[in-house]
């Protein structure tokens, strides 16, 4: 059952069992990288057949790459300055949206910070890069949506998340996976029905969502509006 609140730019409806990912970025190291994938190693485990989005800073911008891990493997390796082993998670990345103008960026990247040639293949040829820092990955943090509306929504986060900060975010909306670009506007720590267990009850702003994803969403909110 939902229920619409009125007041505010857009009228909010209470919802339940809806939920989604906020994507934030986390640093990675390449191992290698061509224009049709690279072997990343990060400390925090990757889904198999996962696609994730891949940051890559250019000189002028940043391109946005979407990738697809094919192969995944947990192996321990010394931490940086110490012999402490830590757990690492190597993997390999195929990239999904590289037939476009992005190749051409990419190509100048790899040309551009590559160190050498390690290996040939059918895909491409692989290479070294200077330096790793060049390389994010958008890793997902699940959330849960109690109310929502066509210009945000206020979730339920087991993290906090710094007022103003953007992100981009994932909503599941039955079928439809809607993807925007939003801003949290408040953060507010809770203790949960969990003794001693505190949740985030965090406002969120819609920035930027892609048209189609924006009339899915306007669908949604009418068809829950008749409950």
């Amino acid at each position: 059952m939902t229920k619409g609140t009125e007041g505010r730019r857009q009228q909010r409806y209470d919802v339940e069992g809806v939920t989604g990912n906020i994507l934030y970025t986390s640093d990675l190291e390449v191992i290698n990288i061509s224009i049709d994938g690279a072997a990343i190693e990060t400390t925090k485990r990757l889904d198999l057949n996962r696609e994730y989005t891949f940051k890559v800073q250019l000189k002028d911008k940043n391109l946005n790459l979407r990738g697809r891990v094919v192969w995944a493997v947990l192996i321990s390796k010394e931490k940086k300055g110490s012999k402490t082993l830590i757990p690492v998670y190597r993997a390999g990345i195929k990239f999904t949206d590289t037939l476009s103008e992005k190749a051409n960026q990419l190509i100048k990247f790899i040309e551009e910070n590559r160190i050498k040639k390690i290996e040939s293949r059918l895909g491409g040829v692989r290479f070294q890069i200077t330096d790793s820092e060049k390389v994010k990955i958008d890793y997902p943090q699940k959330y849960k949506v109690k109310k929502l509306s066509l210009s945000g929504m206020l979730i339920e986060t087991e993290f906090p998340l710094k007022k103003d900060a953007q992100h981009q975010i994932e909503l599941y909306l039955n079928e439809d996976v809607i993807i925007a670009d939003c801003r949290v506007v408040n953060c507010e720590k809770f203790e949960s029905q969990e003794p001693s267990v505190y949740r985030y009850n965090i406002g969120i702003e819609f920035l930027n969502i892609p048209h189609e994803d924006k009339k899915k969403l306007k669908l949604f909110l009418e068809s829950i509006s008749l409950d």
